[in-house]
């Protein structure tokens, strides 16, 4: 089966981009052919998988997104595939790669409902309806099960479109018998004190995961603990905001950005405590990557992968409406929660029972799936 997938901008440390990489890794290994068109491409090119870079230019971001859709789908019927598959909201995909939360919730509930009579909401609203809509054919990829009716009380859209994957993190994040080790060695290489406490936030876009809520809850935490704290920022975004924060909080010197890297699983085996408060997260895998490697989670419930967190007693998840007390919190009593020998074998349990690796076979199943419906056959 021949196939172009679609997307906006690679960049090496974007989870949506690192989701279309998987997948299409995994389509050429079922024996498909993959062709990746975009507007923009960072880091190395997969091998075997052709990408065409296609960028465009324009007086604004909407203006331009929405020329880039028309180019991007243009080149892709051009190469004549069996099907089209998105992972930006664009018109006219066979299938959609549901990585963002529903806009038009977010729009109509987390803002201003007069903002969608603006030109960039108003774009935003017809590329969403364009793949979601009740009368749209496009199927749909989901991964965050919360979204699901959130996205059909908006635009009705039929059961029969929406195909629900299971979390797909890479098996490496799983902490084996080497992890105190490798622990170790990370905490000497950046001068952590065996005695000093680590703070993790990882994730490109920085506001969306709440930096400026970590900063805070540094800040926040009693003098004798903060002194021997750091605050490691992992991703690849616009630090001078965050860093203006923390100045004026006078914790500057605890925080550190790394930029985007990619050894994150050795961040994840060298700190104390991952702090995830997001404002918005459609799943947010770095929660599970962080539970297999051990390490204790705190994290709010809006994020889609929430629930494993709760489950398997691997931190906290704080309810809305969001408080930064409670963060605080929660934050102070992970910081002296159990030791990190049995938060691994806790760890190892979770990756060892739970569906949390599959999603780029089963995206693939299911791309196949919607081919078979559509053509009668299996290309």
């Amino acid at each position: 089966m021949r196939m172009v997938f679609c997307v906006f901008r690679y960049f090496p440390y974007g989870g949506l981009q690192k989701d279309m990489r998987r997948i299409a890794e995994a389509a050429v290994a079922a024996g498909h052919s993959v062709h990746i068109v975009c507007g923009s491409w960072e880091g190395e090119k997969p091998d075997g998988i052709p990408v065409s870079v296609l960028p465009v230019e324009a007086y604004s971001n909407h203006r331009r997104d929405a020329l880039l859709a028309q180019k991007l789908l243009q080149a892709a019927r051009s190469l004549k595939p069996h099907l089209v598959v998105g992972f930006n909201r664009m018109p006219g995909l066979d299938v959609y790669y549901a990585a963002d939360s529903c806009f038009a919730a977010k729009v109509f509930e987390d803002r201003l409902p007069g903002l969608r009579f603006l030109p960039r909401y108003r774009h935003h609203l017809a590329m969403e309806k364009a793949v979601f809509g009740s009368d749209s054919r496009t199927d749909i990829l989901m991964i965050s099960p919360p979204q699901v009716p959130v996205f059909q009380q908006y635009y009705q859209t039929p059961d029969a479109r929406l195909h629900l994957l299971p979390p797909g993190i890479s098996r490496d994040r799983v902490a084996n018998g080497d992890a105190l080790l490798r622990r170790a060695t990370m905490r000497r290489q950046w001068d952590v004190a065996e005695h000093e406490k680590v703070i993790l936030v990882v994730g490109s876009g920085f506001r969306t995961k709440g930096l400026d809520r970590a900063i805070q809850a540094l800040a926040n935490l009693p003098e004798g603990i903060r002194r021997t704290t750091r605050l490691w920022v992992v991703g690849q975004d616009d630090a001078r905001a965050f860093e203006r924060q923390a100045s004026r909080l006078n914790v500057a010197e605890h925080v550190r950005f790394f930029g985007g890297r990619p050894d994150v699983p050795e961040f994840l085996l060298a700190a104390d405590v991952l702090l995830h408060p997001a404002y918005r997260e459609n799943t947010g895998t770095v929660l599970l990557e962080a539970m297999v490697s051990g390490l204790p989670v705190v994290t709010t419930a809006v994020c889609g992968y929430a629930p494993y967190v709760r489950e398997h007693n691997l931190g906290v998840v704080l309810e809305e409406p969001f408080r930064q007390a409670a963060l605080d919190e929660a934050l102070l009593k992970q910081l002296s929660g159990p030791s990190r020998g049995i938060l691994l074998e806790r760890g190892r349990a979770f990756a060892a029972n739970a569906d949390i690796f599959s999603l780029p076979e089963r995206a693939v199943e299911t791309l196949e799936e919607v081919a078979t419906q559509r053509y009668g056959t299996l290309p």
